[in-house]
């Protein structure tokens, strides 16, 4: 049980595989679940899940170590809860380094049962492969929020002496928009492409329909599907144009 729980198998995969290997087996899911949270309450110490994070990365934050973690946090002053927390693992800061200059920021959602949004910081090499910068958990998606995220990465570069990042690629969040150019006011900002073509499916897609089927003549035997193809090609460029 130990070691199912060590690599990541889950209850209902255990529990198959207790049952096919003795289908006379009494355990139950419950048996198993119980187990694994005894498992769980003996390797935190008695501490709480937060409070066994913060030890674990404390002991990896000495820069002899060699494979340290930075790590920054931020209680709320009403509830002392904490709110933020910012981490970038060595290897990663060792690759920020060398490709300091396109920054891709991206919200994850569901990852905790605190309903709080992790904003993945991931950075692009010359050969154009993604790497992770670092990881930050915010208590929700508000503009200052996002400050405190940009802000924790312009803290990273000015410990490492790098020059800031010239190009942030983020999706169509405002909040977001607005913290870069607070923080790094100047840089360059486009959209993932990903949200550009679903605006364009979602807000043109019956203009567009209407503007290609009207006098459309692809029924004609003279028009090959090449021609048909580069014809609408044009007229699409053309449309986005004058819009």
């Amino acid at each position: 049980m130990p070691d199912n729980r060590r690599i990541r198998i889950n209850t209902k995969q255990t529990y198959t595989a207790l049952k096919l290997t003795n289908p006379k087996n009494p355990t139950t899911l419950r048996d198993i679940y119980n187990k694994r949270q005894q498992i769980r309450r003996v390797k935190l110490t008695r501490k709480t899940p937060i409070s066994a994070l913060l030890t674990a990365l404390i002991k990896k934050r000495g820069y002899e170590d060699k494979s340290f973690t930075l790590y920054n946090t931020k209680y709320s002053v009403e509830s002392n809860h904490l709110t933020h927390l910012f981490i970038a693992h060595n290897k990663h800061i060792n690759l920020l380094i060398e490709n300091p200059k396109i920054l891709v920021t991206d919200s994850t959602y569901k990852t905790n049962r605190f309903n709080m949004p992790l904003i993945n910081i991931i950075k692009m090499t010359g050969m154009n492969r993604s790497f992770f910068g670092g990881n930050i958990f915010i208590s929700d998606e508000k503009e200052k929020n996002y400050k405190l995220v940009f802000f924790a990465i312009r803290k990273l570069y000015n410990v490492y002496k790098l020059y800031y990042p010239k190009t942030f690629v983020t999706d169509a969040c405002a909040a977001e928009i607005t913290a870069i150019k607070y923080i790094f006011s100047g840089v360059n900002h486009i959209l993932y492409i990903w949200h550009i073509n679903c605006n364009i499916l979602a807000k043109l897609k019956l203009i567009i329909k209407e503007q290609f089927n009207s006098g459309d003549d692809d029924d004609n035997g003279d028009n090959s599907r090449l021609e048909v193809i580069l014809r609408k090609t044009n007229q699409l460029a053309k449309f986005l144009n004058k819009k």
